[in-house]
């Protein structure tokens, strides 16, 4: 029992460490990941390409649990209904209503607030943090919060109305962060494996998406994303990059308290940025390059120099361990 509180407050030295190494590579793949998807959405409809990306990373995340490590079948049928029901409400707050609200937010317009909105996700994973896992924000932490803040804030191009799209994305935005808390608590209190509960949210948000597409009658651009060998193509790509994301960011999530978690994910946004800079000569405002070295200040903040430096160090031996103990569970 003193083991799973203390990962619910924070965890050892140990964890942190382990958790910070990990949530550093989850910013690093999720960067990488915006920039792939960004160029490959010009190509497709949202929601189809979204539905498309999330059917093939389960069909990877299955594979991958199959493949290697068959005893997560028995995992699967030996799930209690307490575990069934943390596993179904992940799916369906994370995995499918809000995808859906959030592309229609997009598709409504106002992409500028709407960005600032979800790139304050950490804010509400703090707040969820608190009121279900009782984990209490260092004083440090809340002060790079608002440094993280004030940094997305400037990133904002000049519209600041706020209607029906910001609503969709503000409440896209609120449910993802309750589902990573509800994930942390899944997998450090009622012992659910990080497979099973990635697997599970992809695999019911799909679902879910599937029978959204087909009430409203647009399950026929699935079809037509197949028919390009382009968009396979990027499919491929970008669904390795997700599942590469999830298995990162829900190991992550078994270490570090979820706001720590989210704030240092927010780098993900300064390499994307760099990205674009590098790949497609967006250029980036004076404004802007202040807002990412706010949000970049704020981020180390969070995690420490001394331990970015030792995560950083490690990150080879830790992209092993952590893969060898998901895959084999060996350690």
């Amino acid at each position: 029992m003193s083991t799973i509180t203390e990962s619910v407050r924070g965890g050892s030295k140990s964890d942190l460490s382990k958790g910070i190494s990990l949530a550093l590579i989850t910013a690093l793949v999720s960067g990488i990941s915006v920039f792939a998807n960004d160029s490959a959405l010009k190509l497709a409809d949202a929601t189809a390409y979204t539905l498309a990306k999330n059917l093939v990373a389960v069909l990877f995340l299955v594979v991958i649990a199959c493949v290697f490590a068959f005893k997560e079948i028995k995992t699967i049928r030996s799930l209690s209904k307490k575990q069934i029901l943390y596993l179904v409400a992940i799916g369906i707050i994370g995995g499918g209503v809000p995808f859906a609200m959030f592309f229609w937010g997009l598709k409504l317009g106002g992409a500028a607030i709407s960005s600032f909105i979800y790139r304050s996700l950490f804010v509400f994973a703090g707040v969820f943090g608190y009121l279900v896992l009782k984990e209490r924000p260092e004083p440090k932490d809340i002060i790079a919060g608002f440094v993280i803040l004030a940094g997305n804030a400037l990133l904002i191009p000049g519209d600041l109305a706020f209607g029906l799209p910001q609503a969709l994305v503000l409440g896209a935005t609120m449910l993802w962060a309750l589902e990573y808390t509800i994930s942390r608590k899944a997998m450090t209190t009622i012992s659910i494996d990080p497979k099973i509960v990635m697997i599970s949210r992809l695999a019911i948000g799909s679902t879910i998406l599937i029978a959204l597409m087909a009430f409203i009658g647009d399950l026929g651009a699935i079809g037509q994303l197949a028919a390009e060998p382009s968009m396979l193509i990027w499919l491929v790509v970008t669904s390795s990059l997700l599942s590469a994301f999830m298995l990162a960011w829900y190991s992550t999530l078994r270490y570090l308290p979820v706001l720590k978690a989210a704030s240092i994910f927010t780098i993900g946004g300064v390499i994307t940025a760099i990205l674009e800079l590098l790949f497609m000569g967006k250029a980036i405002s004076p404004t802007a390059g202040i807002g990412l070295a706010l949000i970049l200040i704020g981020a180390v903040m969070v995690a420490r120099l001394s331990a970015i430096s030792k995560a950083i160090a490690d990150a080879k031996d830790r992209i092993t361990f952590e893969s060898r103990k998901m895959f084999f569970g060996v350690d």
